[in-house]
């Protein structure tokens, strides 16, 4: 056996045993309750009531591989940050001094988690003016080749605080970023998955994809080829399921995964375009993660108030699943 081939069966072995450990499902730490604090007393009631809703929510099956303190620790860590985006820094429309306050934010918080975030610049026509908009990108190095992305857009419409669409996406990216970091997924340096994890928190999706478009447009040829899967999370949070389009062999293990988790999920076709689509026209796989209400996405109903945070701790729980076994799943990649 080579010495590559001993790292991999290591880490294959490292990752099974993570997923089929009895006791504890997924996470060998303490559930943690959402550790932000909140910027106003009206966020403070909206976590309490995000609380008590938790605590009333149906147990998993038998079958789950995370139990509820799992479930209610990722929910309520996602919706602290999602209110704390909607309540510090409301609005974020494209390329304002909103949409940069909005990327401060999340610089520093990638930053607290331990990560060097950068920011990508670019300009975008306004009228008649160029103005600048940015993605925010970060890195979680594995144990092997390759990259998976996982991304969220923070921009919103005008006059929308945007809590479903995109603060809801965010929050989780927020709340993944923050726990793939740290035991048991990230030993010694690096993570326990034989591939690199990067973050992606685009600006301006909502003027027609320009965050993702700009991104791609810029990876070279080989740059592309190390991208296995780009996972979108674009208004996970009202309703009262969770929606996934994407390549069939993505769709298909998450809907298996969603069945054993006891999470409501449904596999969509052709639904609204979201940055997955930028990285679908360089034929690569995507899968996008939603919600089934999008009624008040796009306008100022979009309030927190609206938001079901269970939806929020779903979504993380699939896309962890989705993350410790992509080494196992056969594809058709690019």
């Amino acid at each position: 056996m080579t010495s590559r081939q001993v790292t991999l069966f290591w880490v294959v072995a490292t990752v099974a045993a993570l997923l089929l450990t009895a006791c504890n499902p997924v996470f060998a730490e303490p559930p943690v309750p959402a550790s932000v604090p909140t910027p106003g007393s009206s966020c403070a009631a909206l976590n309490e009531m995000a609380r008590e809703a938790l605590d009333t929510a149906p147990p998993p099956p038998v079958t789950a591989r995370f139990d509820a303190a799992d479930r209610k620790a990722l929910a309520g860590s996602a919706f602290g940050y999602l209110c704390e985006l909607t309540e510090k820094v409301g609005s974020r429309e494209s390329a304002t001094k909103e949409e940069l306050e909005a990327a401060a934010f999340l610089m520093d918080r990638f930053t607290e988690f331990g990560y060097s975030p950068k920011m990508q610049t670019f300009g975008l026509w306004v009228g008649a003016s160029v103005r600048r908009t940015r993605n925010i990108i970060l890195e979680l190095p594995g144990r092997g080749e390759g990259v998976v992305i996982l991304g969220a857009h923070y921009d919103t419409v005008p006059d929308s605080v945007g809590a479903n669409d995109n603060a809801s996406g965010i929050g989780v990216l927020l709340t993944l970023a923050e726990r793939l970091a740290r035991p048991p997924w990230f030993d010694q340096g690096a993570s326990v998955f034989p591939f690199t994890l990067r973050f992606i928190a685009f600006g301006s999706e909502e003027t027609g994809l320009d965050g993702s478009l700009y991104y791609v447009d810029r990876l070279t040829d080989a740059e592309l080829d190390d991208i296995r899967v780009m996972i979108n999370l674009d208004s996970v949070g009202s309703g009262t399921s969770l929606r996934g389009q994407g390549d069939r062999w993505l769709t298909k293990h998450v809907s298996e995964a969603a069945d054993r988790e006891g999470v409501p999920f449904r596999r969509k076709f052709n639904e609204r375009r979201s940055d997955e689509q930028s990285f679908r026209y360089a034929w690569l796989s995507t899968l996008y993660f939603s919600g089934n209400d999008k009624s008040r996405i796009n306008s100022p109903d979009d309030t927190i108030e609206f938001i079901t945070p269970a939806l929020l701790g779903d979504t993380a729980v699939l896309v962890l699943d989705l993350l410790a076994s992509l080494e196992d799943l056969q594809c058709g990649c690019r």
